[in-house]
């Protein structure tokens, strides 16, 4: 029982690693692209203006992937004060990402759709499907996870536009238990069903636009 739960523990992991690493690569991408086309050289400079998964992954954010299937990648630096809109730019460059994850997403969910495979063997068109779909999932699982309000996610990009000058030691406290409050939100059953929640949600809407 051990061994087969080992070996799909393998299989899974082999589907899913690749995967993330195609979804956080383009999520990274995004937003040092739209931060060097507004202006900010930060990114480009710190060799984040690539496809290279290389370049962008956490360690810790894909250690928590294959145990928990939530990971995280390092975040892009940019510096608003190098843009001429620096508040406008930095929300557009926060949701950069996972906004290229929910492209990605919908290529991933028409491809599994419409992609020629009746003339190929069941058992490969069933793989490719899968291939897909679960890249799908995790870029949608990345792009959501990513819009929570808290550091170093995208969505604290967004809080802090709207909320550090009126509430500077609310988003102080944020900053300093950010790490907590993710590991709760990891480990709590109501937070992680609200997730998988808006997960799903997004996964029925983009599929609803292919299918």
């Amino acid at each position: 029982m051990v061994a087969h739960d080992f070996m799909k523990f393998l299989a899974d992991a082999a589907i899913l690693l690749p995967a993330f690493l195609m979804a956080l690569s383009f999520h990274e991408y995004a937003h040092a692209f739209v931060a060097t086309f507004f202006g900010d050289p930060t990114a480009r400079r710190a060799g984040r203006l690539t496809l290279n998964p290389a370049a962008h992954i956490d360690p810790t954010g894909l250690f928590c992937l294959i145990l928990f299937r939530f990971g995280w990648a390092k975040p892009v630096p940019f510096n608003h004060h190098n843009f001429k809109h620096p508040k406008l730019y930095a929300v557009l460059t926060a949701l950069a990402g996972p906004l290229a994850n929910l492209i990605l997403a919908l290529i991933m969910y028409y491809l599994a759709a419409y992609m020629p495979l009746l003339h190929m063997p069941a058992a490969v068109a069933t793989t490719f499907i899968t291939i897909f779909e679960v890249t799908a999932y995790v870029n949608v699982m990345l792009g959501v996870f990513n819009l929570l309000p808290l550091p170093p996610l995208d969505g604290s990009h967004l809080l802090t536009v709207f909320f550090e000058d009126k509430y500077p030691r609310a988003m102080l406290a944020i900053y300093q238990y950010s790490f907590f409050i993710l590991i709760i939100i990891f480990v709590h059953p109501q937070t992680r069903m609200a997730l998988d929640m808006a997960i799903t949600a997004v996964v029925n809407l983009l599929k609803m636009l292919v299918f």
